[in-house]
């Protein structure tokens, strides 16, 4: 199998959201670094010119571990907190402090002759919790430098679901910052208060469970390549200091050579087409945006001090070392702080974004009454209404223009179907769009006639007649501006 190993130090720096720059132990410029909100507006948070957390969390790593118990005592460690201020915690169940069995092989009890057995995942670092009425763990100390065990793995996912309402996760981050195309910020809200409505795709489910199967696969070709020990999904952590702070990391790794050591990292484990993986940019120096933000959410979370992301393309595995971030960290963190409270607590719902899927959304979100008015705030609604007439306009404007570049290439191309610069194809003007219908039954009408064929479609004007309230039901609402025409 085919495998490529690439580093980095932390997700491109252009491709960050605004105010990402500096890495780890760079030097950071006196400006203040500022990050979208998830209504579009920029929010400036203090430049940090230290990384307290960095710090702190080396000298926890070097505590000598309590032989009985796993209990490590450590020094206060301060980590920012999303104002910039500093929050002391004092302790922490070292998460690395744990029995660890010999390699493992294929299966147990089988080694395949002449071949070496593949490294298989350990058992999460974690020991047994007791488990509340709705299955979240009591609270308990830190299991690693700054989060809490919230809810083991393996938990029925309606536990799961019910864990994952408490705070903002990995995937939610990417959402809130408006990098998931799939509702944004205003699902994770509807998702977080109850009221996102039922959605089936069967597409979508089939590629979440393609994705669960695999993660073990991509998690064995990793620890092959990389050398690493890799551990079992230690389930839902949260910040000890900010319960709105969740994090449902794949794996955990460990370095072999210490594996007692409190050097634990976050392995996060990702499966894409090759098709999929062009778009998305896996095939970069860095990781894919997402993915690279969800792992630093996990770091944010955690207090661990790298991760890697690994994505299985097909049958090529690619991977990459991420270091903690502190800038970014916080970021994130003020990212997260402000929509939980300005939006989730407050019980606001965000600006929605201009994807398709937000669309989707909203026009799930209700069921019209029929004939009913609302009366809305005529500010806000003229500022709307001009704000879409000057974009339809600019839209008209900018169509005109594309057609008459178009229009320029076609005149470029003339008879031919291909324009070359050195050989190199630049232009393509081939006949084989779609097929016009009505112009071949207007000039062809007794070919037409012939090749003609009866296709089941749905009557939709006996249905509206006999079933008015389910025709309605299926019926798109259109939105019109009626002082535009």
């Amino acid at each position: 199998m085919k495998t490529t190993r690439r580093t980095s130090t932390s997700p491109s720096a252009d491709s960050r959201p605004a105010g990402q720059g500096s890495k780890a132990g760079e030097e950071s410029p006196n400006a203040s670094k500022t990050l979208p909100a998830c209504d579009g507006s920029p929010t400036t948070r203090p430049e940090f010119t230290s990384s307290p957390a960095a710090s702190g969390t080396r000298a926890a790593a070097e505590e000598a571990k309590a032989e009985e118990g796993q209990v490590r005592s450590a020094a206060p460690v301060t980590l920012p907190a999303p104002g910039g201020s500093q929050t002391a915690r004092t302790s922490f169940t070292s998460p690395a402090a744990v029995q660890r069995s010999g390699a493992a092989g294929a299966k147990a009890g089988e080694e395949p002759p002449g071949q070496t057995p593949a490294p298989a995942t350990r058992p999460a670092p974690y020991g047994p919790h007791t488990a509340g009425s709705e299955g979240l763990v009591t609270p308990s100390d830190p299991v690693t430098p700054t989060a809490r065990l919230l809810l083991p793995a393996g938990a029925p996912e309606d536990v799961w679901r019910a864990a994952r309402q408490v705070g903002a996760g990995g995937s939610d981050v990417a959402a809130i910052l408006g990098m998931d195309g799939h509702g944004g910020a205003l699902r994770v809200w509807l998702e977080k208060t109850g009221q996102a409505p039922e959605r089936h795709d069967g597409r979508l489910e089939r590629s979440a469970r393609r994705g669960q199967r695999l993660e073990g696969l991509v998690a064995e070709f990793f620890a092959e390549e990389s050398g690493l020990i890799v551990l079992d999904s230690p389930g839902t952590l949260q910040h000890v200091d900010h319960p709105h702070w969740i994090a449902n990391p794949d794996r955990l790794t460990a370095v072999p050579e210490d594996p007692d050591a409190d050097n634990l990292g976050v392995l996060e484990c990702k499966t894409r087409t090759w098709r999929s993986a062009r778009i998305e940019g896996w095939d970069g120096d860095q990781p894919p945006d997402r993915p690279a933000i969800q792992a630093h959410w996990y770091l944010t979370v955690s207090g661990y001090r790298y991760a890697h992301v690994a994505g299985l393309i097909d049958d090529d595995l690619v991977w990459w070392r991420l270091e903690r971030d502190e800038e970014l960290c916080g970021l994130l963190a003020d990212a997260v702080d402000r929509f939980w409270r300005n939006h989730v607590l407050a019980g606001i719902p965000p600006k929605p974004d201009g994807t398709d899927a937000a669309t989707e959304l909203l026009a799930r979100l209700w069921d019209a009454r029929p004939e009913a008015t609302v009366e809305v705030d005529p500010v806000e609604a003229m500022l709307l209404t001009q704000r879409r007439r000057e974009l339809k306009e600019q839209i008209a404007g900018l169509a005109h223009a594309l057609t008459e570049t178009e229009n320029q290439m076609r005149a470029v191309v003339g008879d031919a179907e291909v324009a070359t610069i050195g050989g190199k194809p630049v232009i393509t003007w081939r006949q084989n769009g779609q097929f016009a219908h009505a112009r071949f039954r207007q000039e062809q009408p007794q070919l037409a006639a012939e090749y003609t064929r009866q296709v089941p479609a749905i009557d939709t004007e006996r249905l509206a007649a006999d079933h008015p309230e389910i025709y309605r039901k299926y019926r798109a609402r259109v939105l019109r501006v009626p002082s535009e025409g």
